[in-house]
């Protein structure tokens, strides 16, 4: 699958030839194998540290290239370096290497690289033109590649390849050392390395002999808080959980009268306050008096960024922010108890915020809090608060209440997308009728016909055929007489040297010509344009009673046929085209392709399946989310549904894919909230 879909972006990205394709992509499978086999490494890649014995012994040009492809490699581990992680975390897993550095990723850019400069090389190109080719590249690989490795990602998820935890990594260039993770790391467990660079500001000393590790944790052992002095935060975080009313401890230095949580967070674990929606506020280690320099004050720290990256997510309801919101103290109870919370991206209280989220994909922003679906997860959150105290199962159950109301949904959307299939077979007969007509006129245009006539064919008869299929069928008589009225018109213009054909042509040509016509007038072509036609016919027929030989036309294939000949399926240079078709109080709104046959949307393969959500875009640029609720067999076209929206949504295969491919749609329902919004966290300023 990688290397398929590499070759397919350096079609994209620009015209080049099938062999230099080849080249491309057998370079980086050369690479990949030398990577799984963990073969040492040469080549280009150990440019990273270069040396003047090193310089020496290459020439300029050499040298600029290998610079160049560093460079290049390095810009596109920068573009990619979320998704491009996590699944070299997967290799770790797949490969049982916890030594593999991140730099021998079998996917990553250096293979990329190495593929590019030989195909250069073999296509004989100097160096200024190689320097440029991969110039423009450049941006295209960083704009795409992400859909790539999101798509390897997915595969791994199928094929149940976990990704390894950071801490495991033994090679000397992992992430997470003792100066911390940069901010734009990219990190599968992105909450993790947000824990470590807030642990990483520590005062010196502050982590020496600890329990907690730079990789997270929790618990008194090895804080410097004593036994007591956590046992204390604990019981403060329950009084603020059971009345809303604690006054915050004060900073050693700090001014007496430190502010209470209550006027920091108002009305946070109020229920009318909340139905209010009023402004939320992340709770922080200094609002409850906690020291810089203890471990815990990372760990609330941590978790105030990631909430804060929630409440900054525009699509995510108010109603359910605040849910989320009035969860804050279970969640922080459950990091400080369970040394497991920041490195375990399946923990149960993280799950919990991840389900809630699930069960509101698709619901409006504005969505009010009175909502079903808003009121249950309200509900869920009350009795978390109330029933959580120091066990994790209670997490765990009210998981399973909301896979339970996850699944009722779901089950309920698509139960109502079948009101809608009616309207989407009435599309798909239409794409029936336009490849059937579309097989019709390239069978007569074969048949080495003037060119004249093979105008004609395809640019008007074949919407006369097509109006004649879908308003009497292909079993019609209609249908069989302007068929065989093209026959007649094919036979009319072919040289006449026998005097019984001549007699035939003119006792066939009065009523061939008014079938033509009225065929013409039927899809209101202009009279200026059928007369010129009509003109055109005489002319050959004419030409054809001299026994005179036309020249044929040249062969155009059709688009289907050029598209499987070429062996792959390449990105439609039709634009697409927004329409609607309505019955009774039902809406259907469509994105075709009309030029693209239906059997190319039958082959395109769009890396999502049935009951999937989505967010996507219209063609005047509004976004929607909506569930997969029907994939067509015949034409491949895939039905959206939501019942926000008060109508469906019909897409051509090859636009989703393109927008997935541009990063224009995006997959949610497998998508954690958490660890969005720890990435979100991760990648800004820790003093923002």
């Amino acid at each position: 699958m990688y290397l398929k879909e590499l070759g397919q972006l350096l079609r994209e990205a620009e015209p080049v030839s099938n062999v230099a394709v080849e080249t491309f992509v057998q370079t980086a499978a050369r690479y990949f194998d030398e990577m799984v086999s963990k073969a040492p490494r040469g080549g280009f890649d150990e440019a990273d540290g270069l040396t003047a014995s090193r310089i020496s012994l290459v020439g300029e040009n050499d040298l600029e290239l290998e610079i160049r492809l560093n460079e290049f490699s390095g810009k596109l581990l920068e573009k990619t370096g979320g998704d491009l992680w996590r699944v070299y975390l997967r290799f770790v897993t797949l490969l049982k290497r916890p030594d593999l550095p991140k730099s021998d990723n079998p996917v990553g850019p250096k293979g990329i690289a190495e593929g590019l400069a030989q195909m250069c090389n073999e296509l004989g190109e100097g160096h200024e033109k190689t320097m440029a080719r991969i110039d423009r590249l450049q941006n295209y690989f960083a704009g795409n590649l992400p859909v790539l490795y999101a798509n390897l990602n997915a595969l791994f998820e199928r094929r149940h390849v976990d990704a390894a935890q950071p801490s495991i990594i033994s090679a000397a260039d992992a992430p997470g050392g003792a100066k911390g993770v940069p901010a734009g790391a990219g990190m599968s467990n992105a909450l993790a390395a947000l824990q470590q660079n807030l642990m990483a500001q520590l005062p010196a000393g502050a982590l020496s002999g600890m329990g907690m590790g730079a990789n997270g944790g929790g618990g008194a052992s090895g804080s410097l808080f004593s036994q007591a002095m956590f046992d204390r935060l604990l019981s403060r975080l329950d009084e603020l959980e059971r009345s809303g009313h604690f006054q915050a401890a004060v900073p050693p230095g700090a001014a007496s009268g430190a502010p209470s949580l209550e006027n920091l967070i108002p009305g946070l674990f109020d229920e009318a306050s909340v139905e209010q929606d009023l402004p939320r506020q992340a709770i922080r280690s200094a609002a409850l008096g906690i020291p810089k320099a203890a471990p815990e004050a990372a760990a609330i720290d941590t978790l105030a960024l990631v909430f804060e990256a929630i409440f900054d997510m525009p699509g995510l309801p108010d109603a359910i922010k605040s849910a989320l919101s009035s969860l804050q103290i279970p969640l922080l109870k459950s990091a400080m108890l369970d040394p497991s919370f920041f490195s375990n991206e399946s923990h149960p209280a993280r799950t919990l915020l991840d389900r809630m989220a699930r069960a509101a994909l698709g619901l409006p922003a504005d969505v009010s809090s009175k909502h079903p679906v808003c009121l249950q997860i309200l509900n869920i959150a009350a009795h978390v608060r109330s029933e959580f105290a120091n066990d994790p199962s209670v997490f765990e159950r009210y998981v399973g209440k909301l896979d339970a109301l996850i699944a009722e949904r779901d089950q309920e959307i698509a139960k109502s997308a079948v009101a809608w299939l009616p309207l989407l077979a009435r599309i798909e007969q239409r794409g029936k009728a336009e490849t059937r007509c579309q097989e019709v006129i390239e069978a007569f245009c074969e048949r080495a016909i003037p060119q004249g006539i093979a105008d004609f064919l395809r640019k008007t008869w074949y919407r006369v055929l097509l109006k004649v299929w879908v308003e009497h069928g292909e079993e019609s008589a209609a249908w069989q007489e302007h068929n065989s009225v093209v026959d007649s018109l094919l036979w009319s213009v072919q040289p006449k040297t026998d005097a019984e054909d001549r007699k035939r042509l003119s006792r066939m040509l009065p009523g061939m010509l008014q079938l033509l016509s009225k065929g013409m007038e039927h899809i209101q072509v202009p009279e200026e344009e059928r007369t010129g036609f009509l003109d055109t016919c005489f002319s050959l027929q004419t030409a054809a009673l001299r026994g005179v030989v036309q020249p044929a036309a040249a062969t155009v294939s059709s688009p289907a046929a050029r598209e499987l000949d070429a062996g792959l399926l390449s990105v439609p240079s039709a634009l697409p085209e927004a329409a609607e078709i309505q019955a009774g109080e039902l809406c259907l709104k469509t994105i075709d392709l009309p030029s693209e046959s239906a059997l190319l949307g039958r082959l395109r393969s769009v890396p999502i399946k049935s009951g999937e959500w989505l967010e996507f875009k219209l063609l005047d640029g509004t976004v929607l989310v909506g569930r997969l609720s029907h994939s067509s067999p015949d034409s491949g076209k895939l039905l959206f549904c939501n019942p926000a929206w008060g109508f469906a949504v019909a897409i051509h295969p090859a636009v989703m894919e393109k927008q997935l491919r541009e990063q224009q749609a995006q997959r949610l329902s497998s998508r954690s909230l958490f660890n969005l919004a720890a990435e979100k966290a991760l990648n800004r300023p820790l003093d923002a």
